[in-house]
């Protein structure tokens, strides 16, 4: 029993460790105005990226994007070349759309609520996942 108990507080723990990696809102805003441009988004999307492409070959496969805590996209709807891999350009594109979307205002930022009004928008995960991934 003392086993199983050590077990799971070590997967908790660990779990716990990816979850916090993700950051908030006011992490995102480097600036703090209380606004994200596409340019913090693209910071933290490629800090993601790059801590995920375990191959560091520029790409993440089908398993790499998988590990991808809080990814809400579609693997295969990422990867516009069909080439069994999403560079950063392809996440960068489908990103893109996603942001002017919901850039009602045309400002080039979205705030808080801009991102609460996204079908995507989930309050426990971080705001670049309704975004990015």
């Amino acid at each position: 029993m003392k086993r199983w108990s050590i077990i799971f507080a070590v997967v908790f723990v660990l779990s716990g460790v990816v979850w916090a990696a993700d950051k908030t809102f006011q992490e995102i805003d480097r600036n703090k105005d209380g606004r994200l441009n596409m340019e913090e988004f693209d910071r933290e999307a490629l800090r993601v990226f790059n801590d995920n492409d375990k191959n560091h070959d520029g790409a993440l496969n089908k398993s790499e994007f998988s590990q991808i805590k809080g990814a809400q996209s579609k693997f295969e709807d990422l990867d516009a070349n069909k080439d069994g891999k999403v560079d950063m350009k392809e996440l960068r594109d489908a990103a893109i759309s996603k942001f002017n979307q919901l850039d009602q205002k045309r400002n080039n930022y979205l705030t808080d609520d801009d991102l609460k009004c996204s079908p995507r928008y989930k309050p426990e995960a971080s705001p670049l996942y309704g975004i990015y991934f």
